[in-house]
């Protein structure tokens, strides 16, 4: 390839369209959720997750907990289809942003929100209680072993 100046160039490598480690995870967290209802039930609120690569956000998920019983949904966007109707003005939200990199540290505690905050690698706005307690429920509903135990078997697949 020859730059305008005549320089001959090495063409540049394309990016990786490796794809981005929220649309593995967050569906394994559903599900993870909903067989451990009881270490849920702590939490009424709604998790918005921007997830980013090269500083853009370039997917975004929420996990609702609407209380009362009623199981965690995840969905594949920021605001839930009908959220205003379940949450009735009740539920605390928070903004969780980090780079789709740091989604596996993050929800296996190599990188706990306290960390990513302070270091610049999470950016959290809202109640910062209720994003501490998420944290907890991922430990109490095994999603450390099991997230690092399910990425280890996708491994050969991805």
């Amino acid at each position: 390839m020859q730059s305008p100046h005549g320089i001959k160039a090495k063409a540049r490598p394309e990016k990786s369209k490796k794809p981005l480690t929220s649309h593995i995870l967050f569906p394994e967290i559903s599900k993870r959720f909903k067989e451990n209802p009881s270490e849920t039930a702590s939490l009424h609120g709604l998790f918005i997750f921007s997830i980013l690569r090269d500083s853009a956000i370039v997917d975004e998920w929420s996990i609702l907990f609407p209380g009362g019983g009623t199981l965690p949904e995840v969905h594949h966007q920021a605001i839930p289809t009908g959220f205003a109707e379940k949450s009735k003005g009740r539920l605390s939200t928070v903004v969780i942003e980090l780079d789709d990199r740091d989604l596996v540290k993050y929800i296996t505690g190599g990188l706990t929100g306290l960390k990513g905050v302070t270091t610049g690698r999470i950016r959290i706005a809202g109640d910062i209680d209720l994003a501490l307690r998420l944290e907890d429920a991922f430990v109490k509903t095994g999603g450390v072993q099991q997230t690092l135990s399910y990425l280890r078997a996708r491994r050969g697949k991805l």
